[in-house]
């Protein structure tokens, strides 16, 4: 079904295709269902802006000023705030500390320990730049190459080749296939 790593065709539905391009303007990851993340920078922290917001966020940075280092800071977390899991994510210049909290776990229906795998992998690849679109064209003698749908903001290539497959799919439901 796949026409090399960044297009996905059906060859039942020629003229059909699902471009896979790099997503130059990715946003952070996003969602209220993904853990709380601080994003820090040369000792300077902030929040990530679109992720579930801790109800003492004001309280967690100051504790990461004050602290200073990641041992002192992590047994805060767990001692104040219930945390169960916590995960660093480094990149370049950049390192995003993600954890979780009562309150979060409360707020996701969360009910043991957490486990934070997805946020992480959303954030590497967003330090990586491994966020891509998905773009579904259909080629036509007179226009060439037209936009049919499109989707930003997938994180991981395995996960916007499926995306791909997924619309390609639903662009051509309702048409015949070719014999």
């Amino acid at each position: 079904m796949s026409d090399g790593s960044m297009i996905v065709i059906d060859d039942r539905f020629p003229g059909w295709r699902a471009r896979i391009v790099v997503d130059e303007d990715a946003s952070q990851p996003w969602g209220d269902a993904l853990a709380p993340a601080l994003l820090i920078q040369r000792r300077q922290a902030v929040w990530a802006g679109e992720v579930y917001q801790p109800k003492h966020a004001d309280r967690v940075l100051a504790a990461w000023r004050r602290f200073g280092t990641d041992e002192l800071f992590e047994r805060y977390l767990r001692l104040v705030h219930g945390t169960t899991a916590i995960r660093h994510v480094t990149g370049q210049d950049l390192t995003v500390v993600i954890f979780d909290t009562a309150n979060f776990r409360a707020h996701a229906g969360i009910t043991d320990v957490c486990d934070l795998t997805g946020e992480h992998d959303e954030w590497r690849a967003w330090l990586d730049g491994d966020v891509y679109g998905v773009i579904v064209e259909q080629h036509t003698a007179a226009d060439g190459w037209t936009g049919h749908d499109s989707l930003f903001g997938l994180y991981g290539n395995a996960y916007a080749e499926q995306q791909a497959a997924a619309m390609l799919t639903t662009a051509t439901a309702a048409l015949t296939p070719a014999t």
